[in-house]
């Protein structure tokens, strides 16, 4: 791979990573879909994400969570437990497979929502912020900046850390109206700023299922494709929340 070739996969990584977060902003300006109106008993929530990697392969991680609705003035606690991790991944990974099967994302939960199910916790759902802002900044810093003497396994160290580092604030975000979806399907295409000139392009294409009796998300799925110098990316997520 040439030089350029790896500069234009470390940009379209970059931009993949940031994707979700430019995208989120758009659902907290959709209408709202009206009161919801939660079972009283359990419910599962599964959340899967799939990465496509820079050889064509895909890693897929899927959590179940066993969840439940509690009432409060104003909206909802949703509290919840990880009970179950699958993993699928190249063998190559198994190392990093081990390590996502260990972690357990219970700490996402208890969320709040309010009683049209938008989520109020600030800190799982947000427009990007100052914070990942600057993180961008770095990261687009480091990856703009063009060592010629530097070994070259030490300089895709350096990128993949940056864009690891990017990718940490966003990812995490889950869409304000997820469980409450605002619309059935939404599309969005924005352009990205890059290094050296460079224009990349990211769609978001969002499609739900929603519970006509208690106003939830039924299933829910958000593709987003990143396209940079005629090379595309993938990430794909699914949630859905059953009784």
């Amino acid at each position: 791979m040439s030089r350029t070739d790896r500069r234009s996969a470390m940009l379209l990584a970059f931009v993949a990573g940031v994707a979700p977060a430019l995208c989120a902003n758009r659902a907290l300006a959709a209408p709202l879909s009206g009161l919801i109106a939660p079972p009283d008993g359990p419910m599962r929530y599964s959340r899967t994400v799939v990465r496509q990697l820079a050889d064509g392969r895909e890693f897929s991680a899927t959590r179940d969570f066993a969840v439940a609705f509690r009432r409060f003035d104003g909206g909802f606690m949703l509290s919840g437990q990880q009970t179950d991790v699958r993993i699928e991944a190249p063998a190559a990974l198994e190392q990093f497979v081990r390590i996502e099967r260990e972690r357990d994302e219970s700490g996402l939960f208890p969320i709040a929502l309010d009683a049209f199910g938008q989520i109020l916790s600030t800190q799982i759902a947000q427009p990007a912020g100052p914070d990942l802002r600057r993180a961008v900044g770095e990261a687009l810093a480091q990856i703009s900046s063009d060592h010629a003497s530097a070994d070259e396994r030490e300089q895709l160290a350096r990128y993949l850390s940056a864009l690891q580092i990017a990718g940490n604030h966003v990812i995490a975000y889950l869409p304000t109206d997820l469980f409450a979806p605002a619309s059935l399907s939404r599309r969005d295409e924005q352009r990205v700023d890059l290094p050296g000139g460079l224009q990349g392009t990211v769609e978001s294409v969002f499609e739900c299922e929603r519970d006509a009796s208690t106003g939830l998300m039924r299933a829910a799925a958000r593709r987003i494709v990143t396209l940079v110098e005629g090379t595309s990316r993938t990430v794909r997520e699914h949630w859905s929340l059953t009784r």
